[in-house]
């Protein structure tokens, strides 16, 4: 059975992209069968879109480029409203578990925060349900990262998902609580259960690298036997 499994984030730019891929290889090195998928994206194109570089990531063939792909740098929603494209979520997940049938493990990335709305009705929260995806939360591991992961831990608590692992990205500017966040956020969500002691930090630069540093989240996702 393929095993779904949500990227998310606190907010924009903060990593979800290089820990998406840093993860896929840590599922590939695991012996699992992985592909990526961008369901939308929005202000990016060609080779350096997100997920262009996930399916590098993966080496799949398919598919290479985000399933929307629109123009403006704006939530979908938005950016979908401001070009006149309907955005039909239950064809988006419908593609979604079609391009699933040869992998163990389906990674679909979100966009922006964990309530960005990809329709206005919908959020990556709704396609998690429909996917019956573990999710994986990403922050920024930087000032006000506790309260943007408490924050999130809670939306994602209320909409009855609970992380399988949170992931702390080193930000492009260390500053004075980068490296003292991980310890923090385990003891301010202790109250919250497994997911309190399922946090990791990953390095900025090589994927590969920062693959090593995701292999205990394979444990922790529960994946299929490879």
């Amino acid at each position: 059975m393929t095993r779904f499994v949500v990227v998310t984030g606190t907010d924009t730019n903060v990593g979800k992209t290089f820990v998406a891929r840093a993860l896929a290889r840590a599922l590939l090195h695991a012996g699992q069968r992985v592909i990526a998928i961008k369901p939308f994206e929005s202000g990016a194109t060609g080779t350096d879109s997100d997920a262009a570089l996930l399916a590098e990531a993966t080496g799949q063939p398919t598919p290479r480029a985000a399933l929307v792909s629109l123009r403006d740098p704006l939530a979908p929603a938005m950016a979908a409203e401001r070009e006149g494209v309907a955005l039909d979520l239950d064809a988006i997940r419908a593609r979604i578990v079609e391009l699933s049938t040869d992998a163990d493990i389906v990674l679909v990335e979100g966009a922006g925060g964990v309530l960005s709305p990809l329709t206005w009705t919908a959020d990556i929260t709704t396609l998690a349900h429909d996917l019956d995806a573990a999710v994986v939360l990403v922050a920024s591991d930087r000032l006000g990262t506790l309260s943007a992961t408490h924050c999130a831990v809670q939306v994602l608590l209320d909409s009855w998902l609970l992380p399988a692992a949170i992931v702390l990205s080193a930000p492009a500017q260390p500053d004075l609580s980068t490296g003292l966040n991980a310890d923090a956020l385990r003891r301010r969500l202790a109250p919250y259960g497994p997911c309190a002691e399922r946090i990791v930090c990953v390095s900025r630069g090589e994927v590969e690298t920062a693959s090593r540093e995701l292999a205990p989240i394979v444990s922790w996702l529960d994946v299929p036997a490879a």
